[in-house]
This record gives structure tokens, sequence and C-alpha cells, in this order.
């Protein structure tokens, strides 16, 4: 059987002959699946609303509101996991160095360890901090300490998934990436329907239906992770005294500290949003609320072209391979486009039907309608800092994206002083964009350079034919 390294090489061959047509097959291969990922993963929080809801007091509802707001806020903070994985093994896939790439997913693997398992002893603390700064009614908060103490005994199982997708994109295996989210959809949605609805244990079955799932689909990847790896090849590697040279992780810890504070910049932007737009009012909040939905979901597919070009790129720069670099910069940026256009057009076409299916308030639709046009033009204004993200994440270079994320911080801090004031909700809605464009100037002022970086073409190890990944 044809090797994953010979499969790669035939591909790159092919690209050569026929550019476009092979090179969109392989951007599909993983920004397919990775979207199909993506959509089913949003599908977990509407299981839970789904069967708290039907309990008949607001209490529970508002509880899981709190925990699930905290649970989605440390997985977006702690995706550095997956983003560093992806581009390290990527790039060590492009250049053919089998026993790096199993090197740098133990490596993210323990990390992921160590953290989830720090978040699960200070969960007491965490979820004490959560409440008071919710401050809800004592039975909401009752509900929400409920959930958080069982999920967060699932961050290591959480952080470890990352590590595992990260390993699967960067080798392009985008296919099991979904099967696992499948997995993890499958038993969430099975486990928790049985402990809430059949044996009503209520946000305490709803949190131990996650818990169990998010076990599930771990224990899953680390056995997919031991066939593609093999037993022998793992342990090997862990006992090897380079492998627990603290410079090595030092590395991939530093790539993920600018991650990290990079998403934090993200994360306090977006939680802006929420604030500014409760000091507008009710309506204005229910209505960007709203709104935010739509952005949430055009993410998601953006998002997924996003890996693709992790991935490809990750690829090209371990090959040392500048004009590989560019060609899939340029192809996946096309792509990207497609993509956000796309979704410019539902939303331009369609947002009206949309907004109302999720809300039939008067007011709040009126007041979502009328930024209705600044949620269609995010997509085609936003999608180059998703896109620009994607390439510095495959070329593993982090500090640019801190400071975009940063800059375009910065610019939403002020922008809002300055426009919500005589624009009000549609001030901020302007801010929120330009704190996307801000994100992709800078990233493409620095895209020059990080290309300039890239050599040539390198030999690959003599044993790349037998590599088993």
């Amino acid at each position: 059987m044809m090797g994953k390294w010979q499969t790669m090489t035939a591909g790159l061959a092919l690209i050569q002959t026929n550019p476009k047509r092979e090179a969109d097959r392989r951007i599909w291969r993983v920004a397919g699946p990775a979207m199909l990922a993506n959509i089913s993963g949003a599908l977990v929080g509407i299981v839970d609303i789904w069967a708290i809801g039907h309990l008949g007091s607001e209490a529970p509802l508002a509880g899981l509101a709190v925990g699930t707001f905290f649970m989605i806020n440390l997985y977006v903070l702690f995706s550095f996991l997956y983003m560093s994985t992806v581009g390290f093994v990527a790039q060590s896939f492009g250049f053919g160095r089998r026993r790096q790439i199993i090197e740098v997913t133990m490596r993210s693997l323990v990390m992921a360890a160590g953290l989830g398992l720090l978040v699960a002893l200070l969960s007491p603390v965490l979820r004490e901090l959560t409440v008071r700064v919710w401050n809800p009614s004592p039975e909401a908060a009752e509900a929400a300490s409920t959930y958080l103490g069982i999920r967060m005994l699932s961050a290591p199982a959480i952080f470890m998934s990352m590590s595992i997708e990260g390993f699967l994109i960067g080798t392009q295996r985008a296919r099991i990436s979904l099967g696992l989210d499948l997995i993890l959809n499958a038993l969430n949605t099975l486990l928790t329907v049985t402990f809430v609805v059949g044996l009503g244990w209520g946000v305490a079955g709803a949190a131990t239906g996650n818990l169990i799932a998010e076990w599930g689909a771990a224990a899953a990847g680390v056995a997919w992770l031991v066939r593609l790896i093999r037993p022998a090849r793992s342990a090997a590697t862990v006992r090897r005294a380079g492998f627990w040279h603290l410079a090595h992780f030092r590395e991939q810890a530093t790539v993920n500290t600018f991650l990290f504070m990079r998403t934090l910049c993200v994360q306090i932007v977006f939680a802006m949003m929420s604030v500014c737009g409760a000091r507008l009012g009710d309506e204005v909040l229910a209505a960007n609320h709203v709104l935010l939905q739509l952005v949430f979901v055009a993410t998601l597919a953006i998002v997924g072209m996003s890996s693709a070009t992790q991935t490809l790129i990750g690829e090209a720069t371990g090959a040392g391979d500048r004009a590989l670099f560019y060609f899939w910069s340029a192809r996946t940026a096309f792509w990207s486009f497609v993509v956000a256009m796309a979704m410019t057009l539902v939303y331009g076409i369609g947002g009206g039907a949309i907004v109302a299916a999720f809300t039939n308030v008067e007011g709040v639709l009126a007041a979502a309608e009328r930024q209705l046009h600044l949620v269609a033009l995010w997509p085609v204004l936003a999608v180059w800092s998703y896109q620009f993200d994607g390439i510095f994440i495959g070329a593993t270079s982090a500090k640019p994206m801190l400071w975009g994320a940063a800059a375009g911080a910065l610019v939403f801090v002020v922008l809002q002083r300055l426009l919500v004031g005589p624009l009000g909700n549609e001030g901020l809605w302007i801010a929120f964009i330009l704190f996307f464009i801000t994100r992709g100037v800078v990233l493409v002022a620095c895209y020059r350079g990080l290309g300039q970086k890239i050599g040539q073409p390198r030999a690959r190890e003599n044993d790349v034919s037998r590599v088993a990944f």
C-alpha cells in the first residue's frame, strides 16, 4: 500500500501538472470535514439547552447559561494547544521528520494533560469566582456551581482532544477529526437526554453527560493516535532523555504563550461587545446577542477553511518550499473569500428571516435589523484576519498574531468610546468590524517578511516512504 508520504509526494506532483484542480481537492479534503466538525461541535450546547429548557423553571437554564459561558471561554482560551500542535506537526510532516511529529504530539499531550489537571484542581476556586462575577439568583447560582463542578473535571480530556485534533489536522486527517466530533456529539446527546429527561438529574445530568462524552471522545482520539503512531514507538519517544529537555518544551510553550495572549485579546473584545450593548438597553443587548450568533455561524465556516490553510502552509514551511508557501497562501485565500462571500450573500438576502427565526419580539427585531447590513458585510471584511491567522499558525509565527490582536483590541476600545455616543449600536458594530480589519492589516504587513524566511526545498529523511502515518 502506498504510504502517506508517497501519497503526499504524488499530490505535489499532480499540483505541478494540474495546479488548481488537485490543489482544490487537497484544500477541501481538510476544509470540508473541518467545517462539518465545527458545526457538529456547536450542537453540544444546543442539546443541553433543549434538555434543561424543558424542566419548567428559569433557574436551571440561567445556571446552565453561566456554566456554558465559562466552559466556552475556557475552551477558546486554551485553543492554543490545537493551534501550536497543528503548526509544528504540519511542518514536521512537510519535512518528513517522523520522529519529530511524534515528539511534538507527545509533548503537546503532556502539556494538555498538565494544564487540564491544574484547571480541574482549581475548579472550586474558578466556579466560585464565576458565580460571584455573574451574581445570578441563589437558585441559578447553585445550578451553575453544580454544573461547573462536574464539567471542569473534563478539562484534561478537552485539552488532550485539542492536541490530538492538532495532530490529525497537521497530518491532513480531517475525516478522523470529524469522526471524533461525531462520537462526542452522539454520546453527549444520548447521555444528556437519558440523564436529564429520563432520570430527572437536571443540571447535574447535563454536566455528567458532557463529562462522559468528552472523556469518551478523548479516549477514542488516544486510541486512533496509538493506532497511527504505534505504542512501542510512542513509548520509546517518551523514554528518550532528549524528549524531556526543557528547551524543546520551551519552544512550544513560547508559541503557546503568544497564542494565549492573542486569544485573550480577542475574547476581551467579544466580552466588551456584550457589556457595551447592555449599556444601550435590553433591546440592543438582546439584538446583539442574536446578531453575534450569525457571526458565530459564519466563523464556523471560515475557521474550517483556515484549518486547510494551517496544515498546507505548515507543510510548505517544513519543506522549506517558498514557491509552495505562496501557492497555498493564494489558493486558500481564494477559497476563504468564496466561503466568506457566500455567507455575506446569505445574510444580505435572508438575514431578516434568519433573525426572525431567533426571536419574535418586535423591539429586538427592529434593533437587530438596523445593524443587519453590517453583519452581512462582516464575513468578507473579517475573513482576512482568519486567513492570515491560518498562515501564521502553519508557520508557527505567533508573535505577529499577538501584535494584530492587541492592535485590533486597542482600535476597538478607542473607537467604541468615540462612536457609540453619536451613533449608538451602529458605532459599536463599526468598531467591532474594524477590530478584525486591523488584525488583518497587521498580519498582511508581516506576511512578506514571513515568506522571505521560508528557505529552499530541503531533502527529506531517507525513511520517508516508510512513515506509518
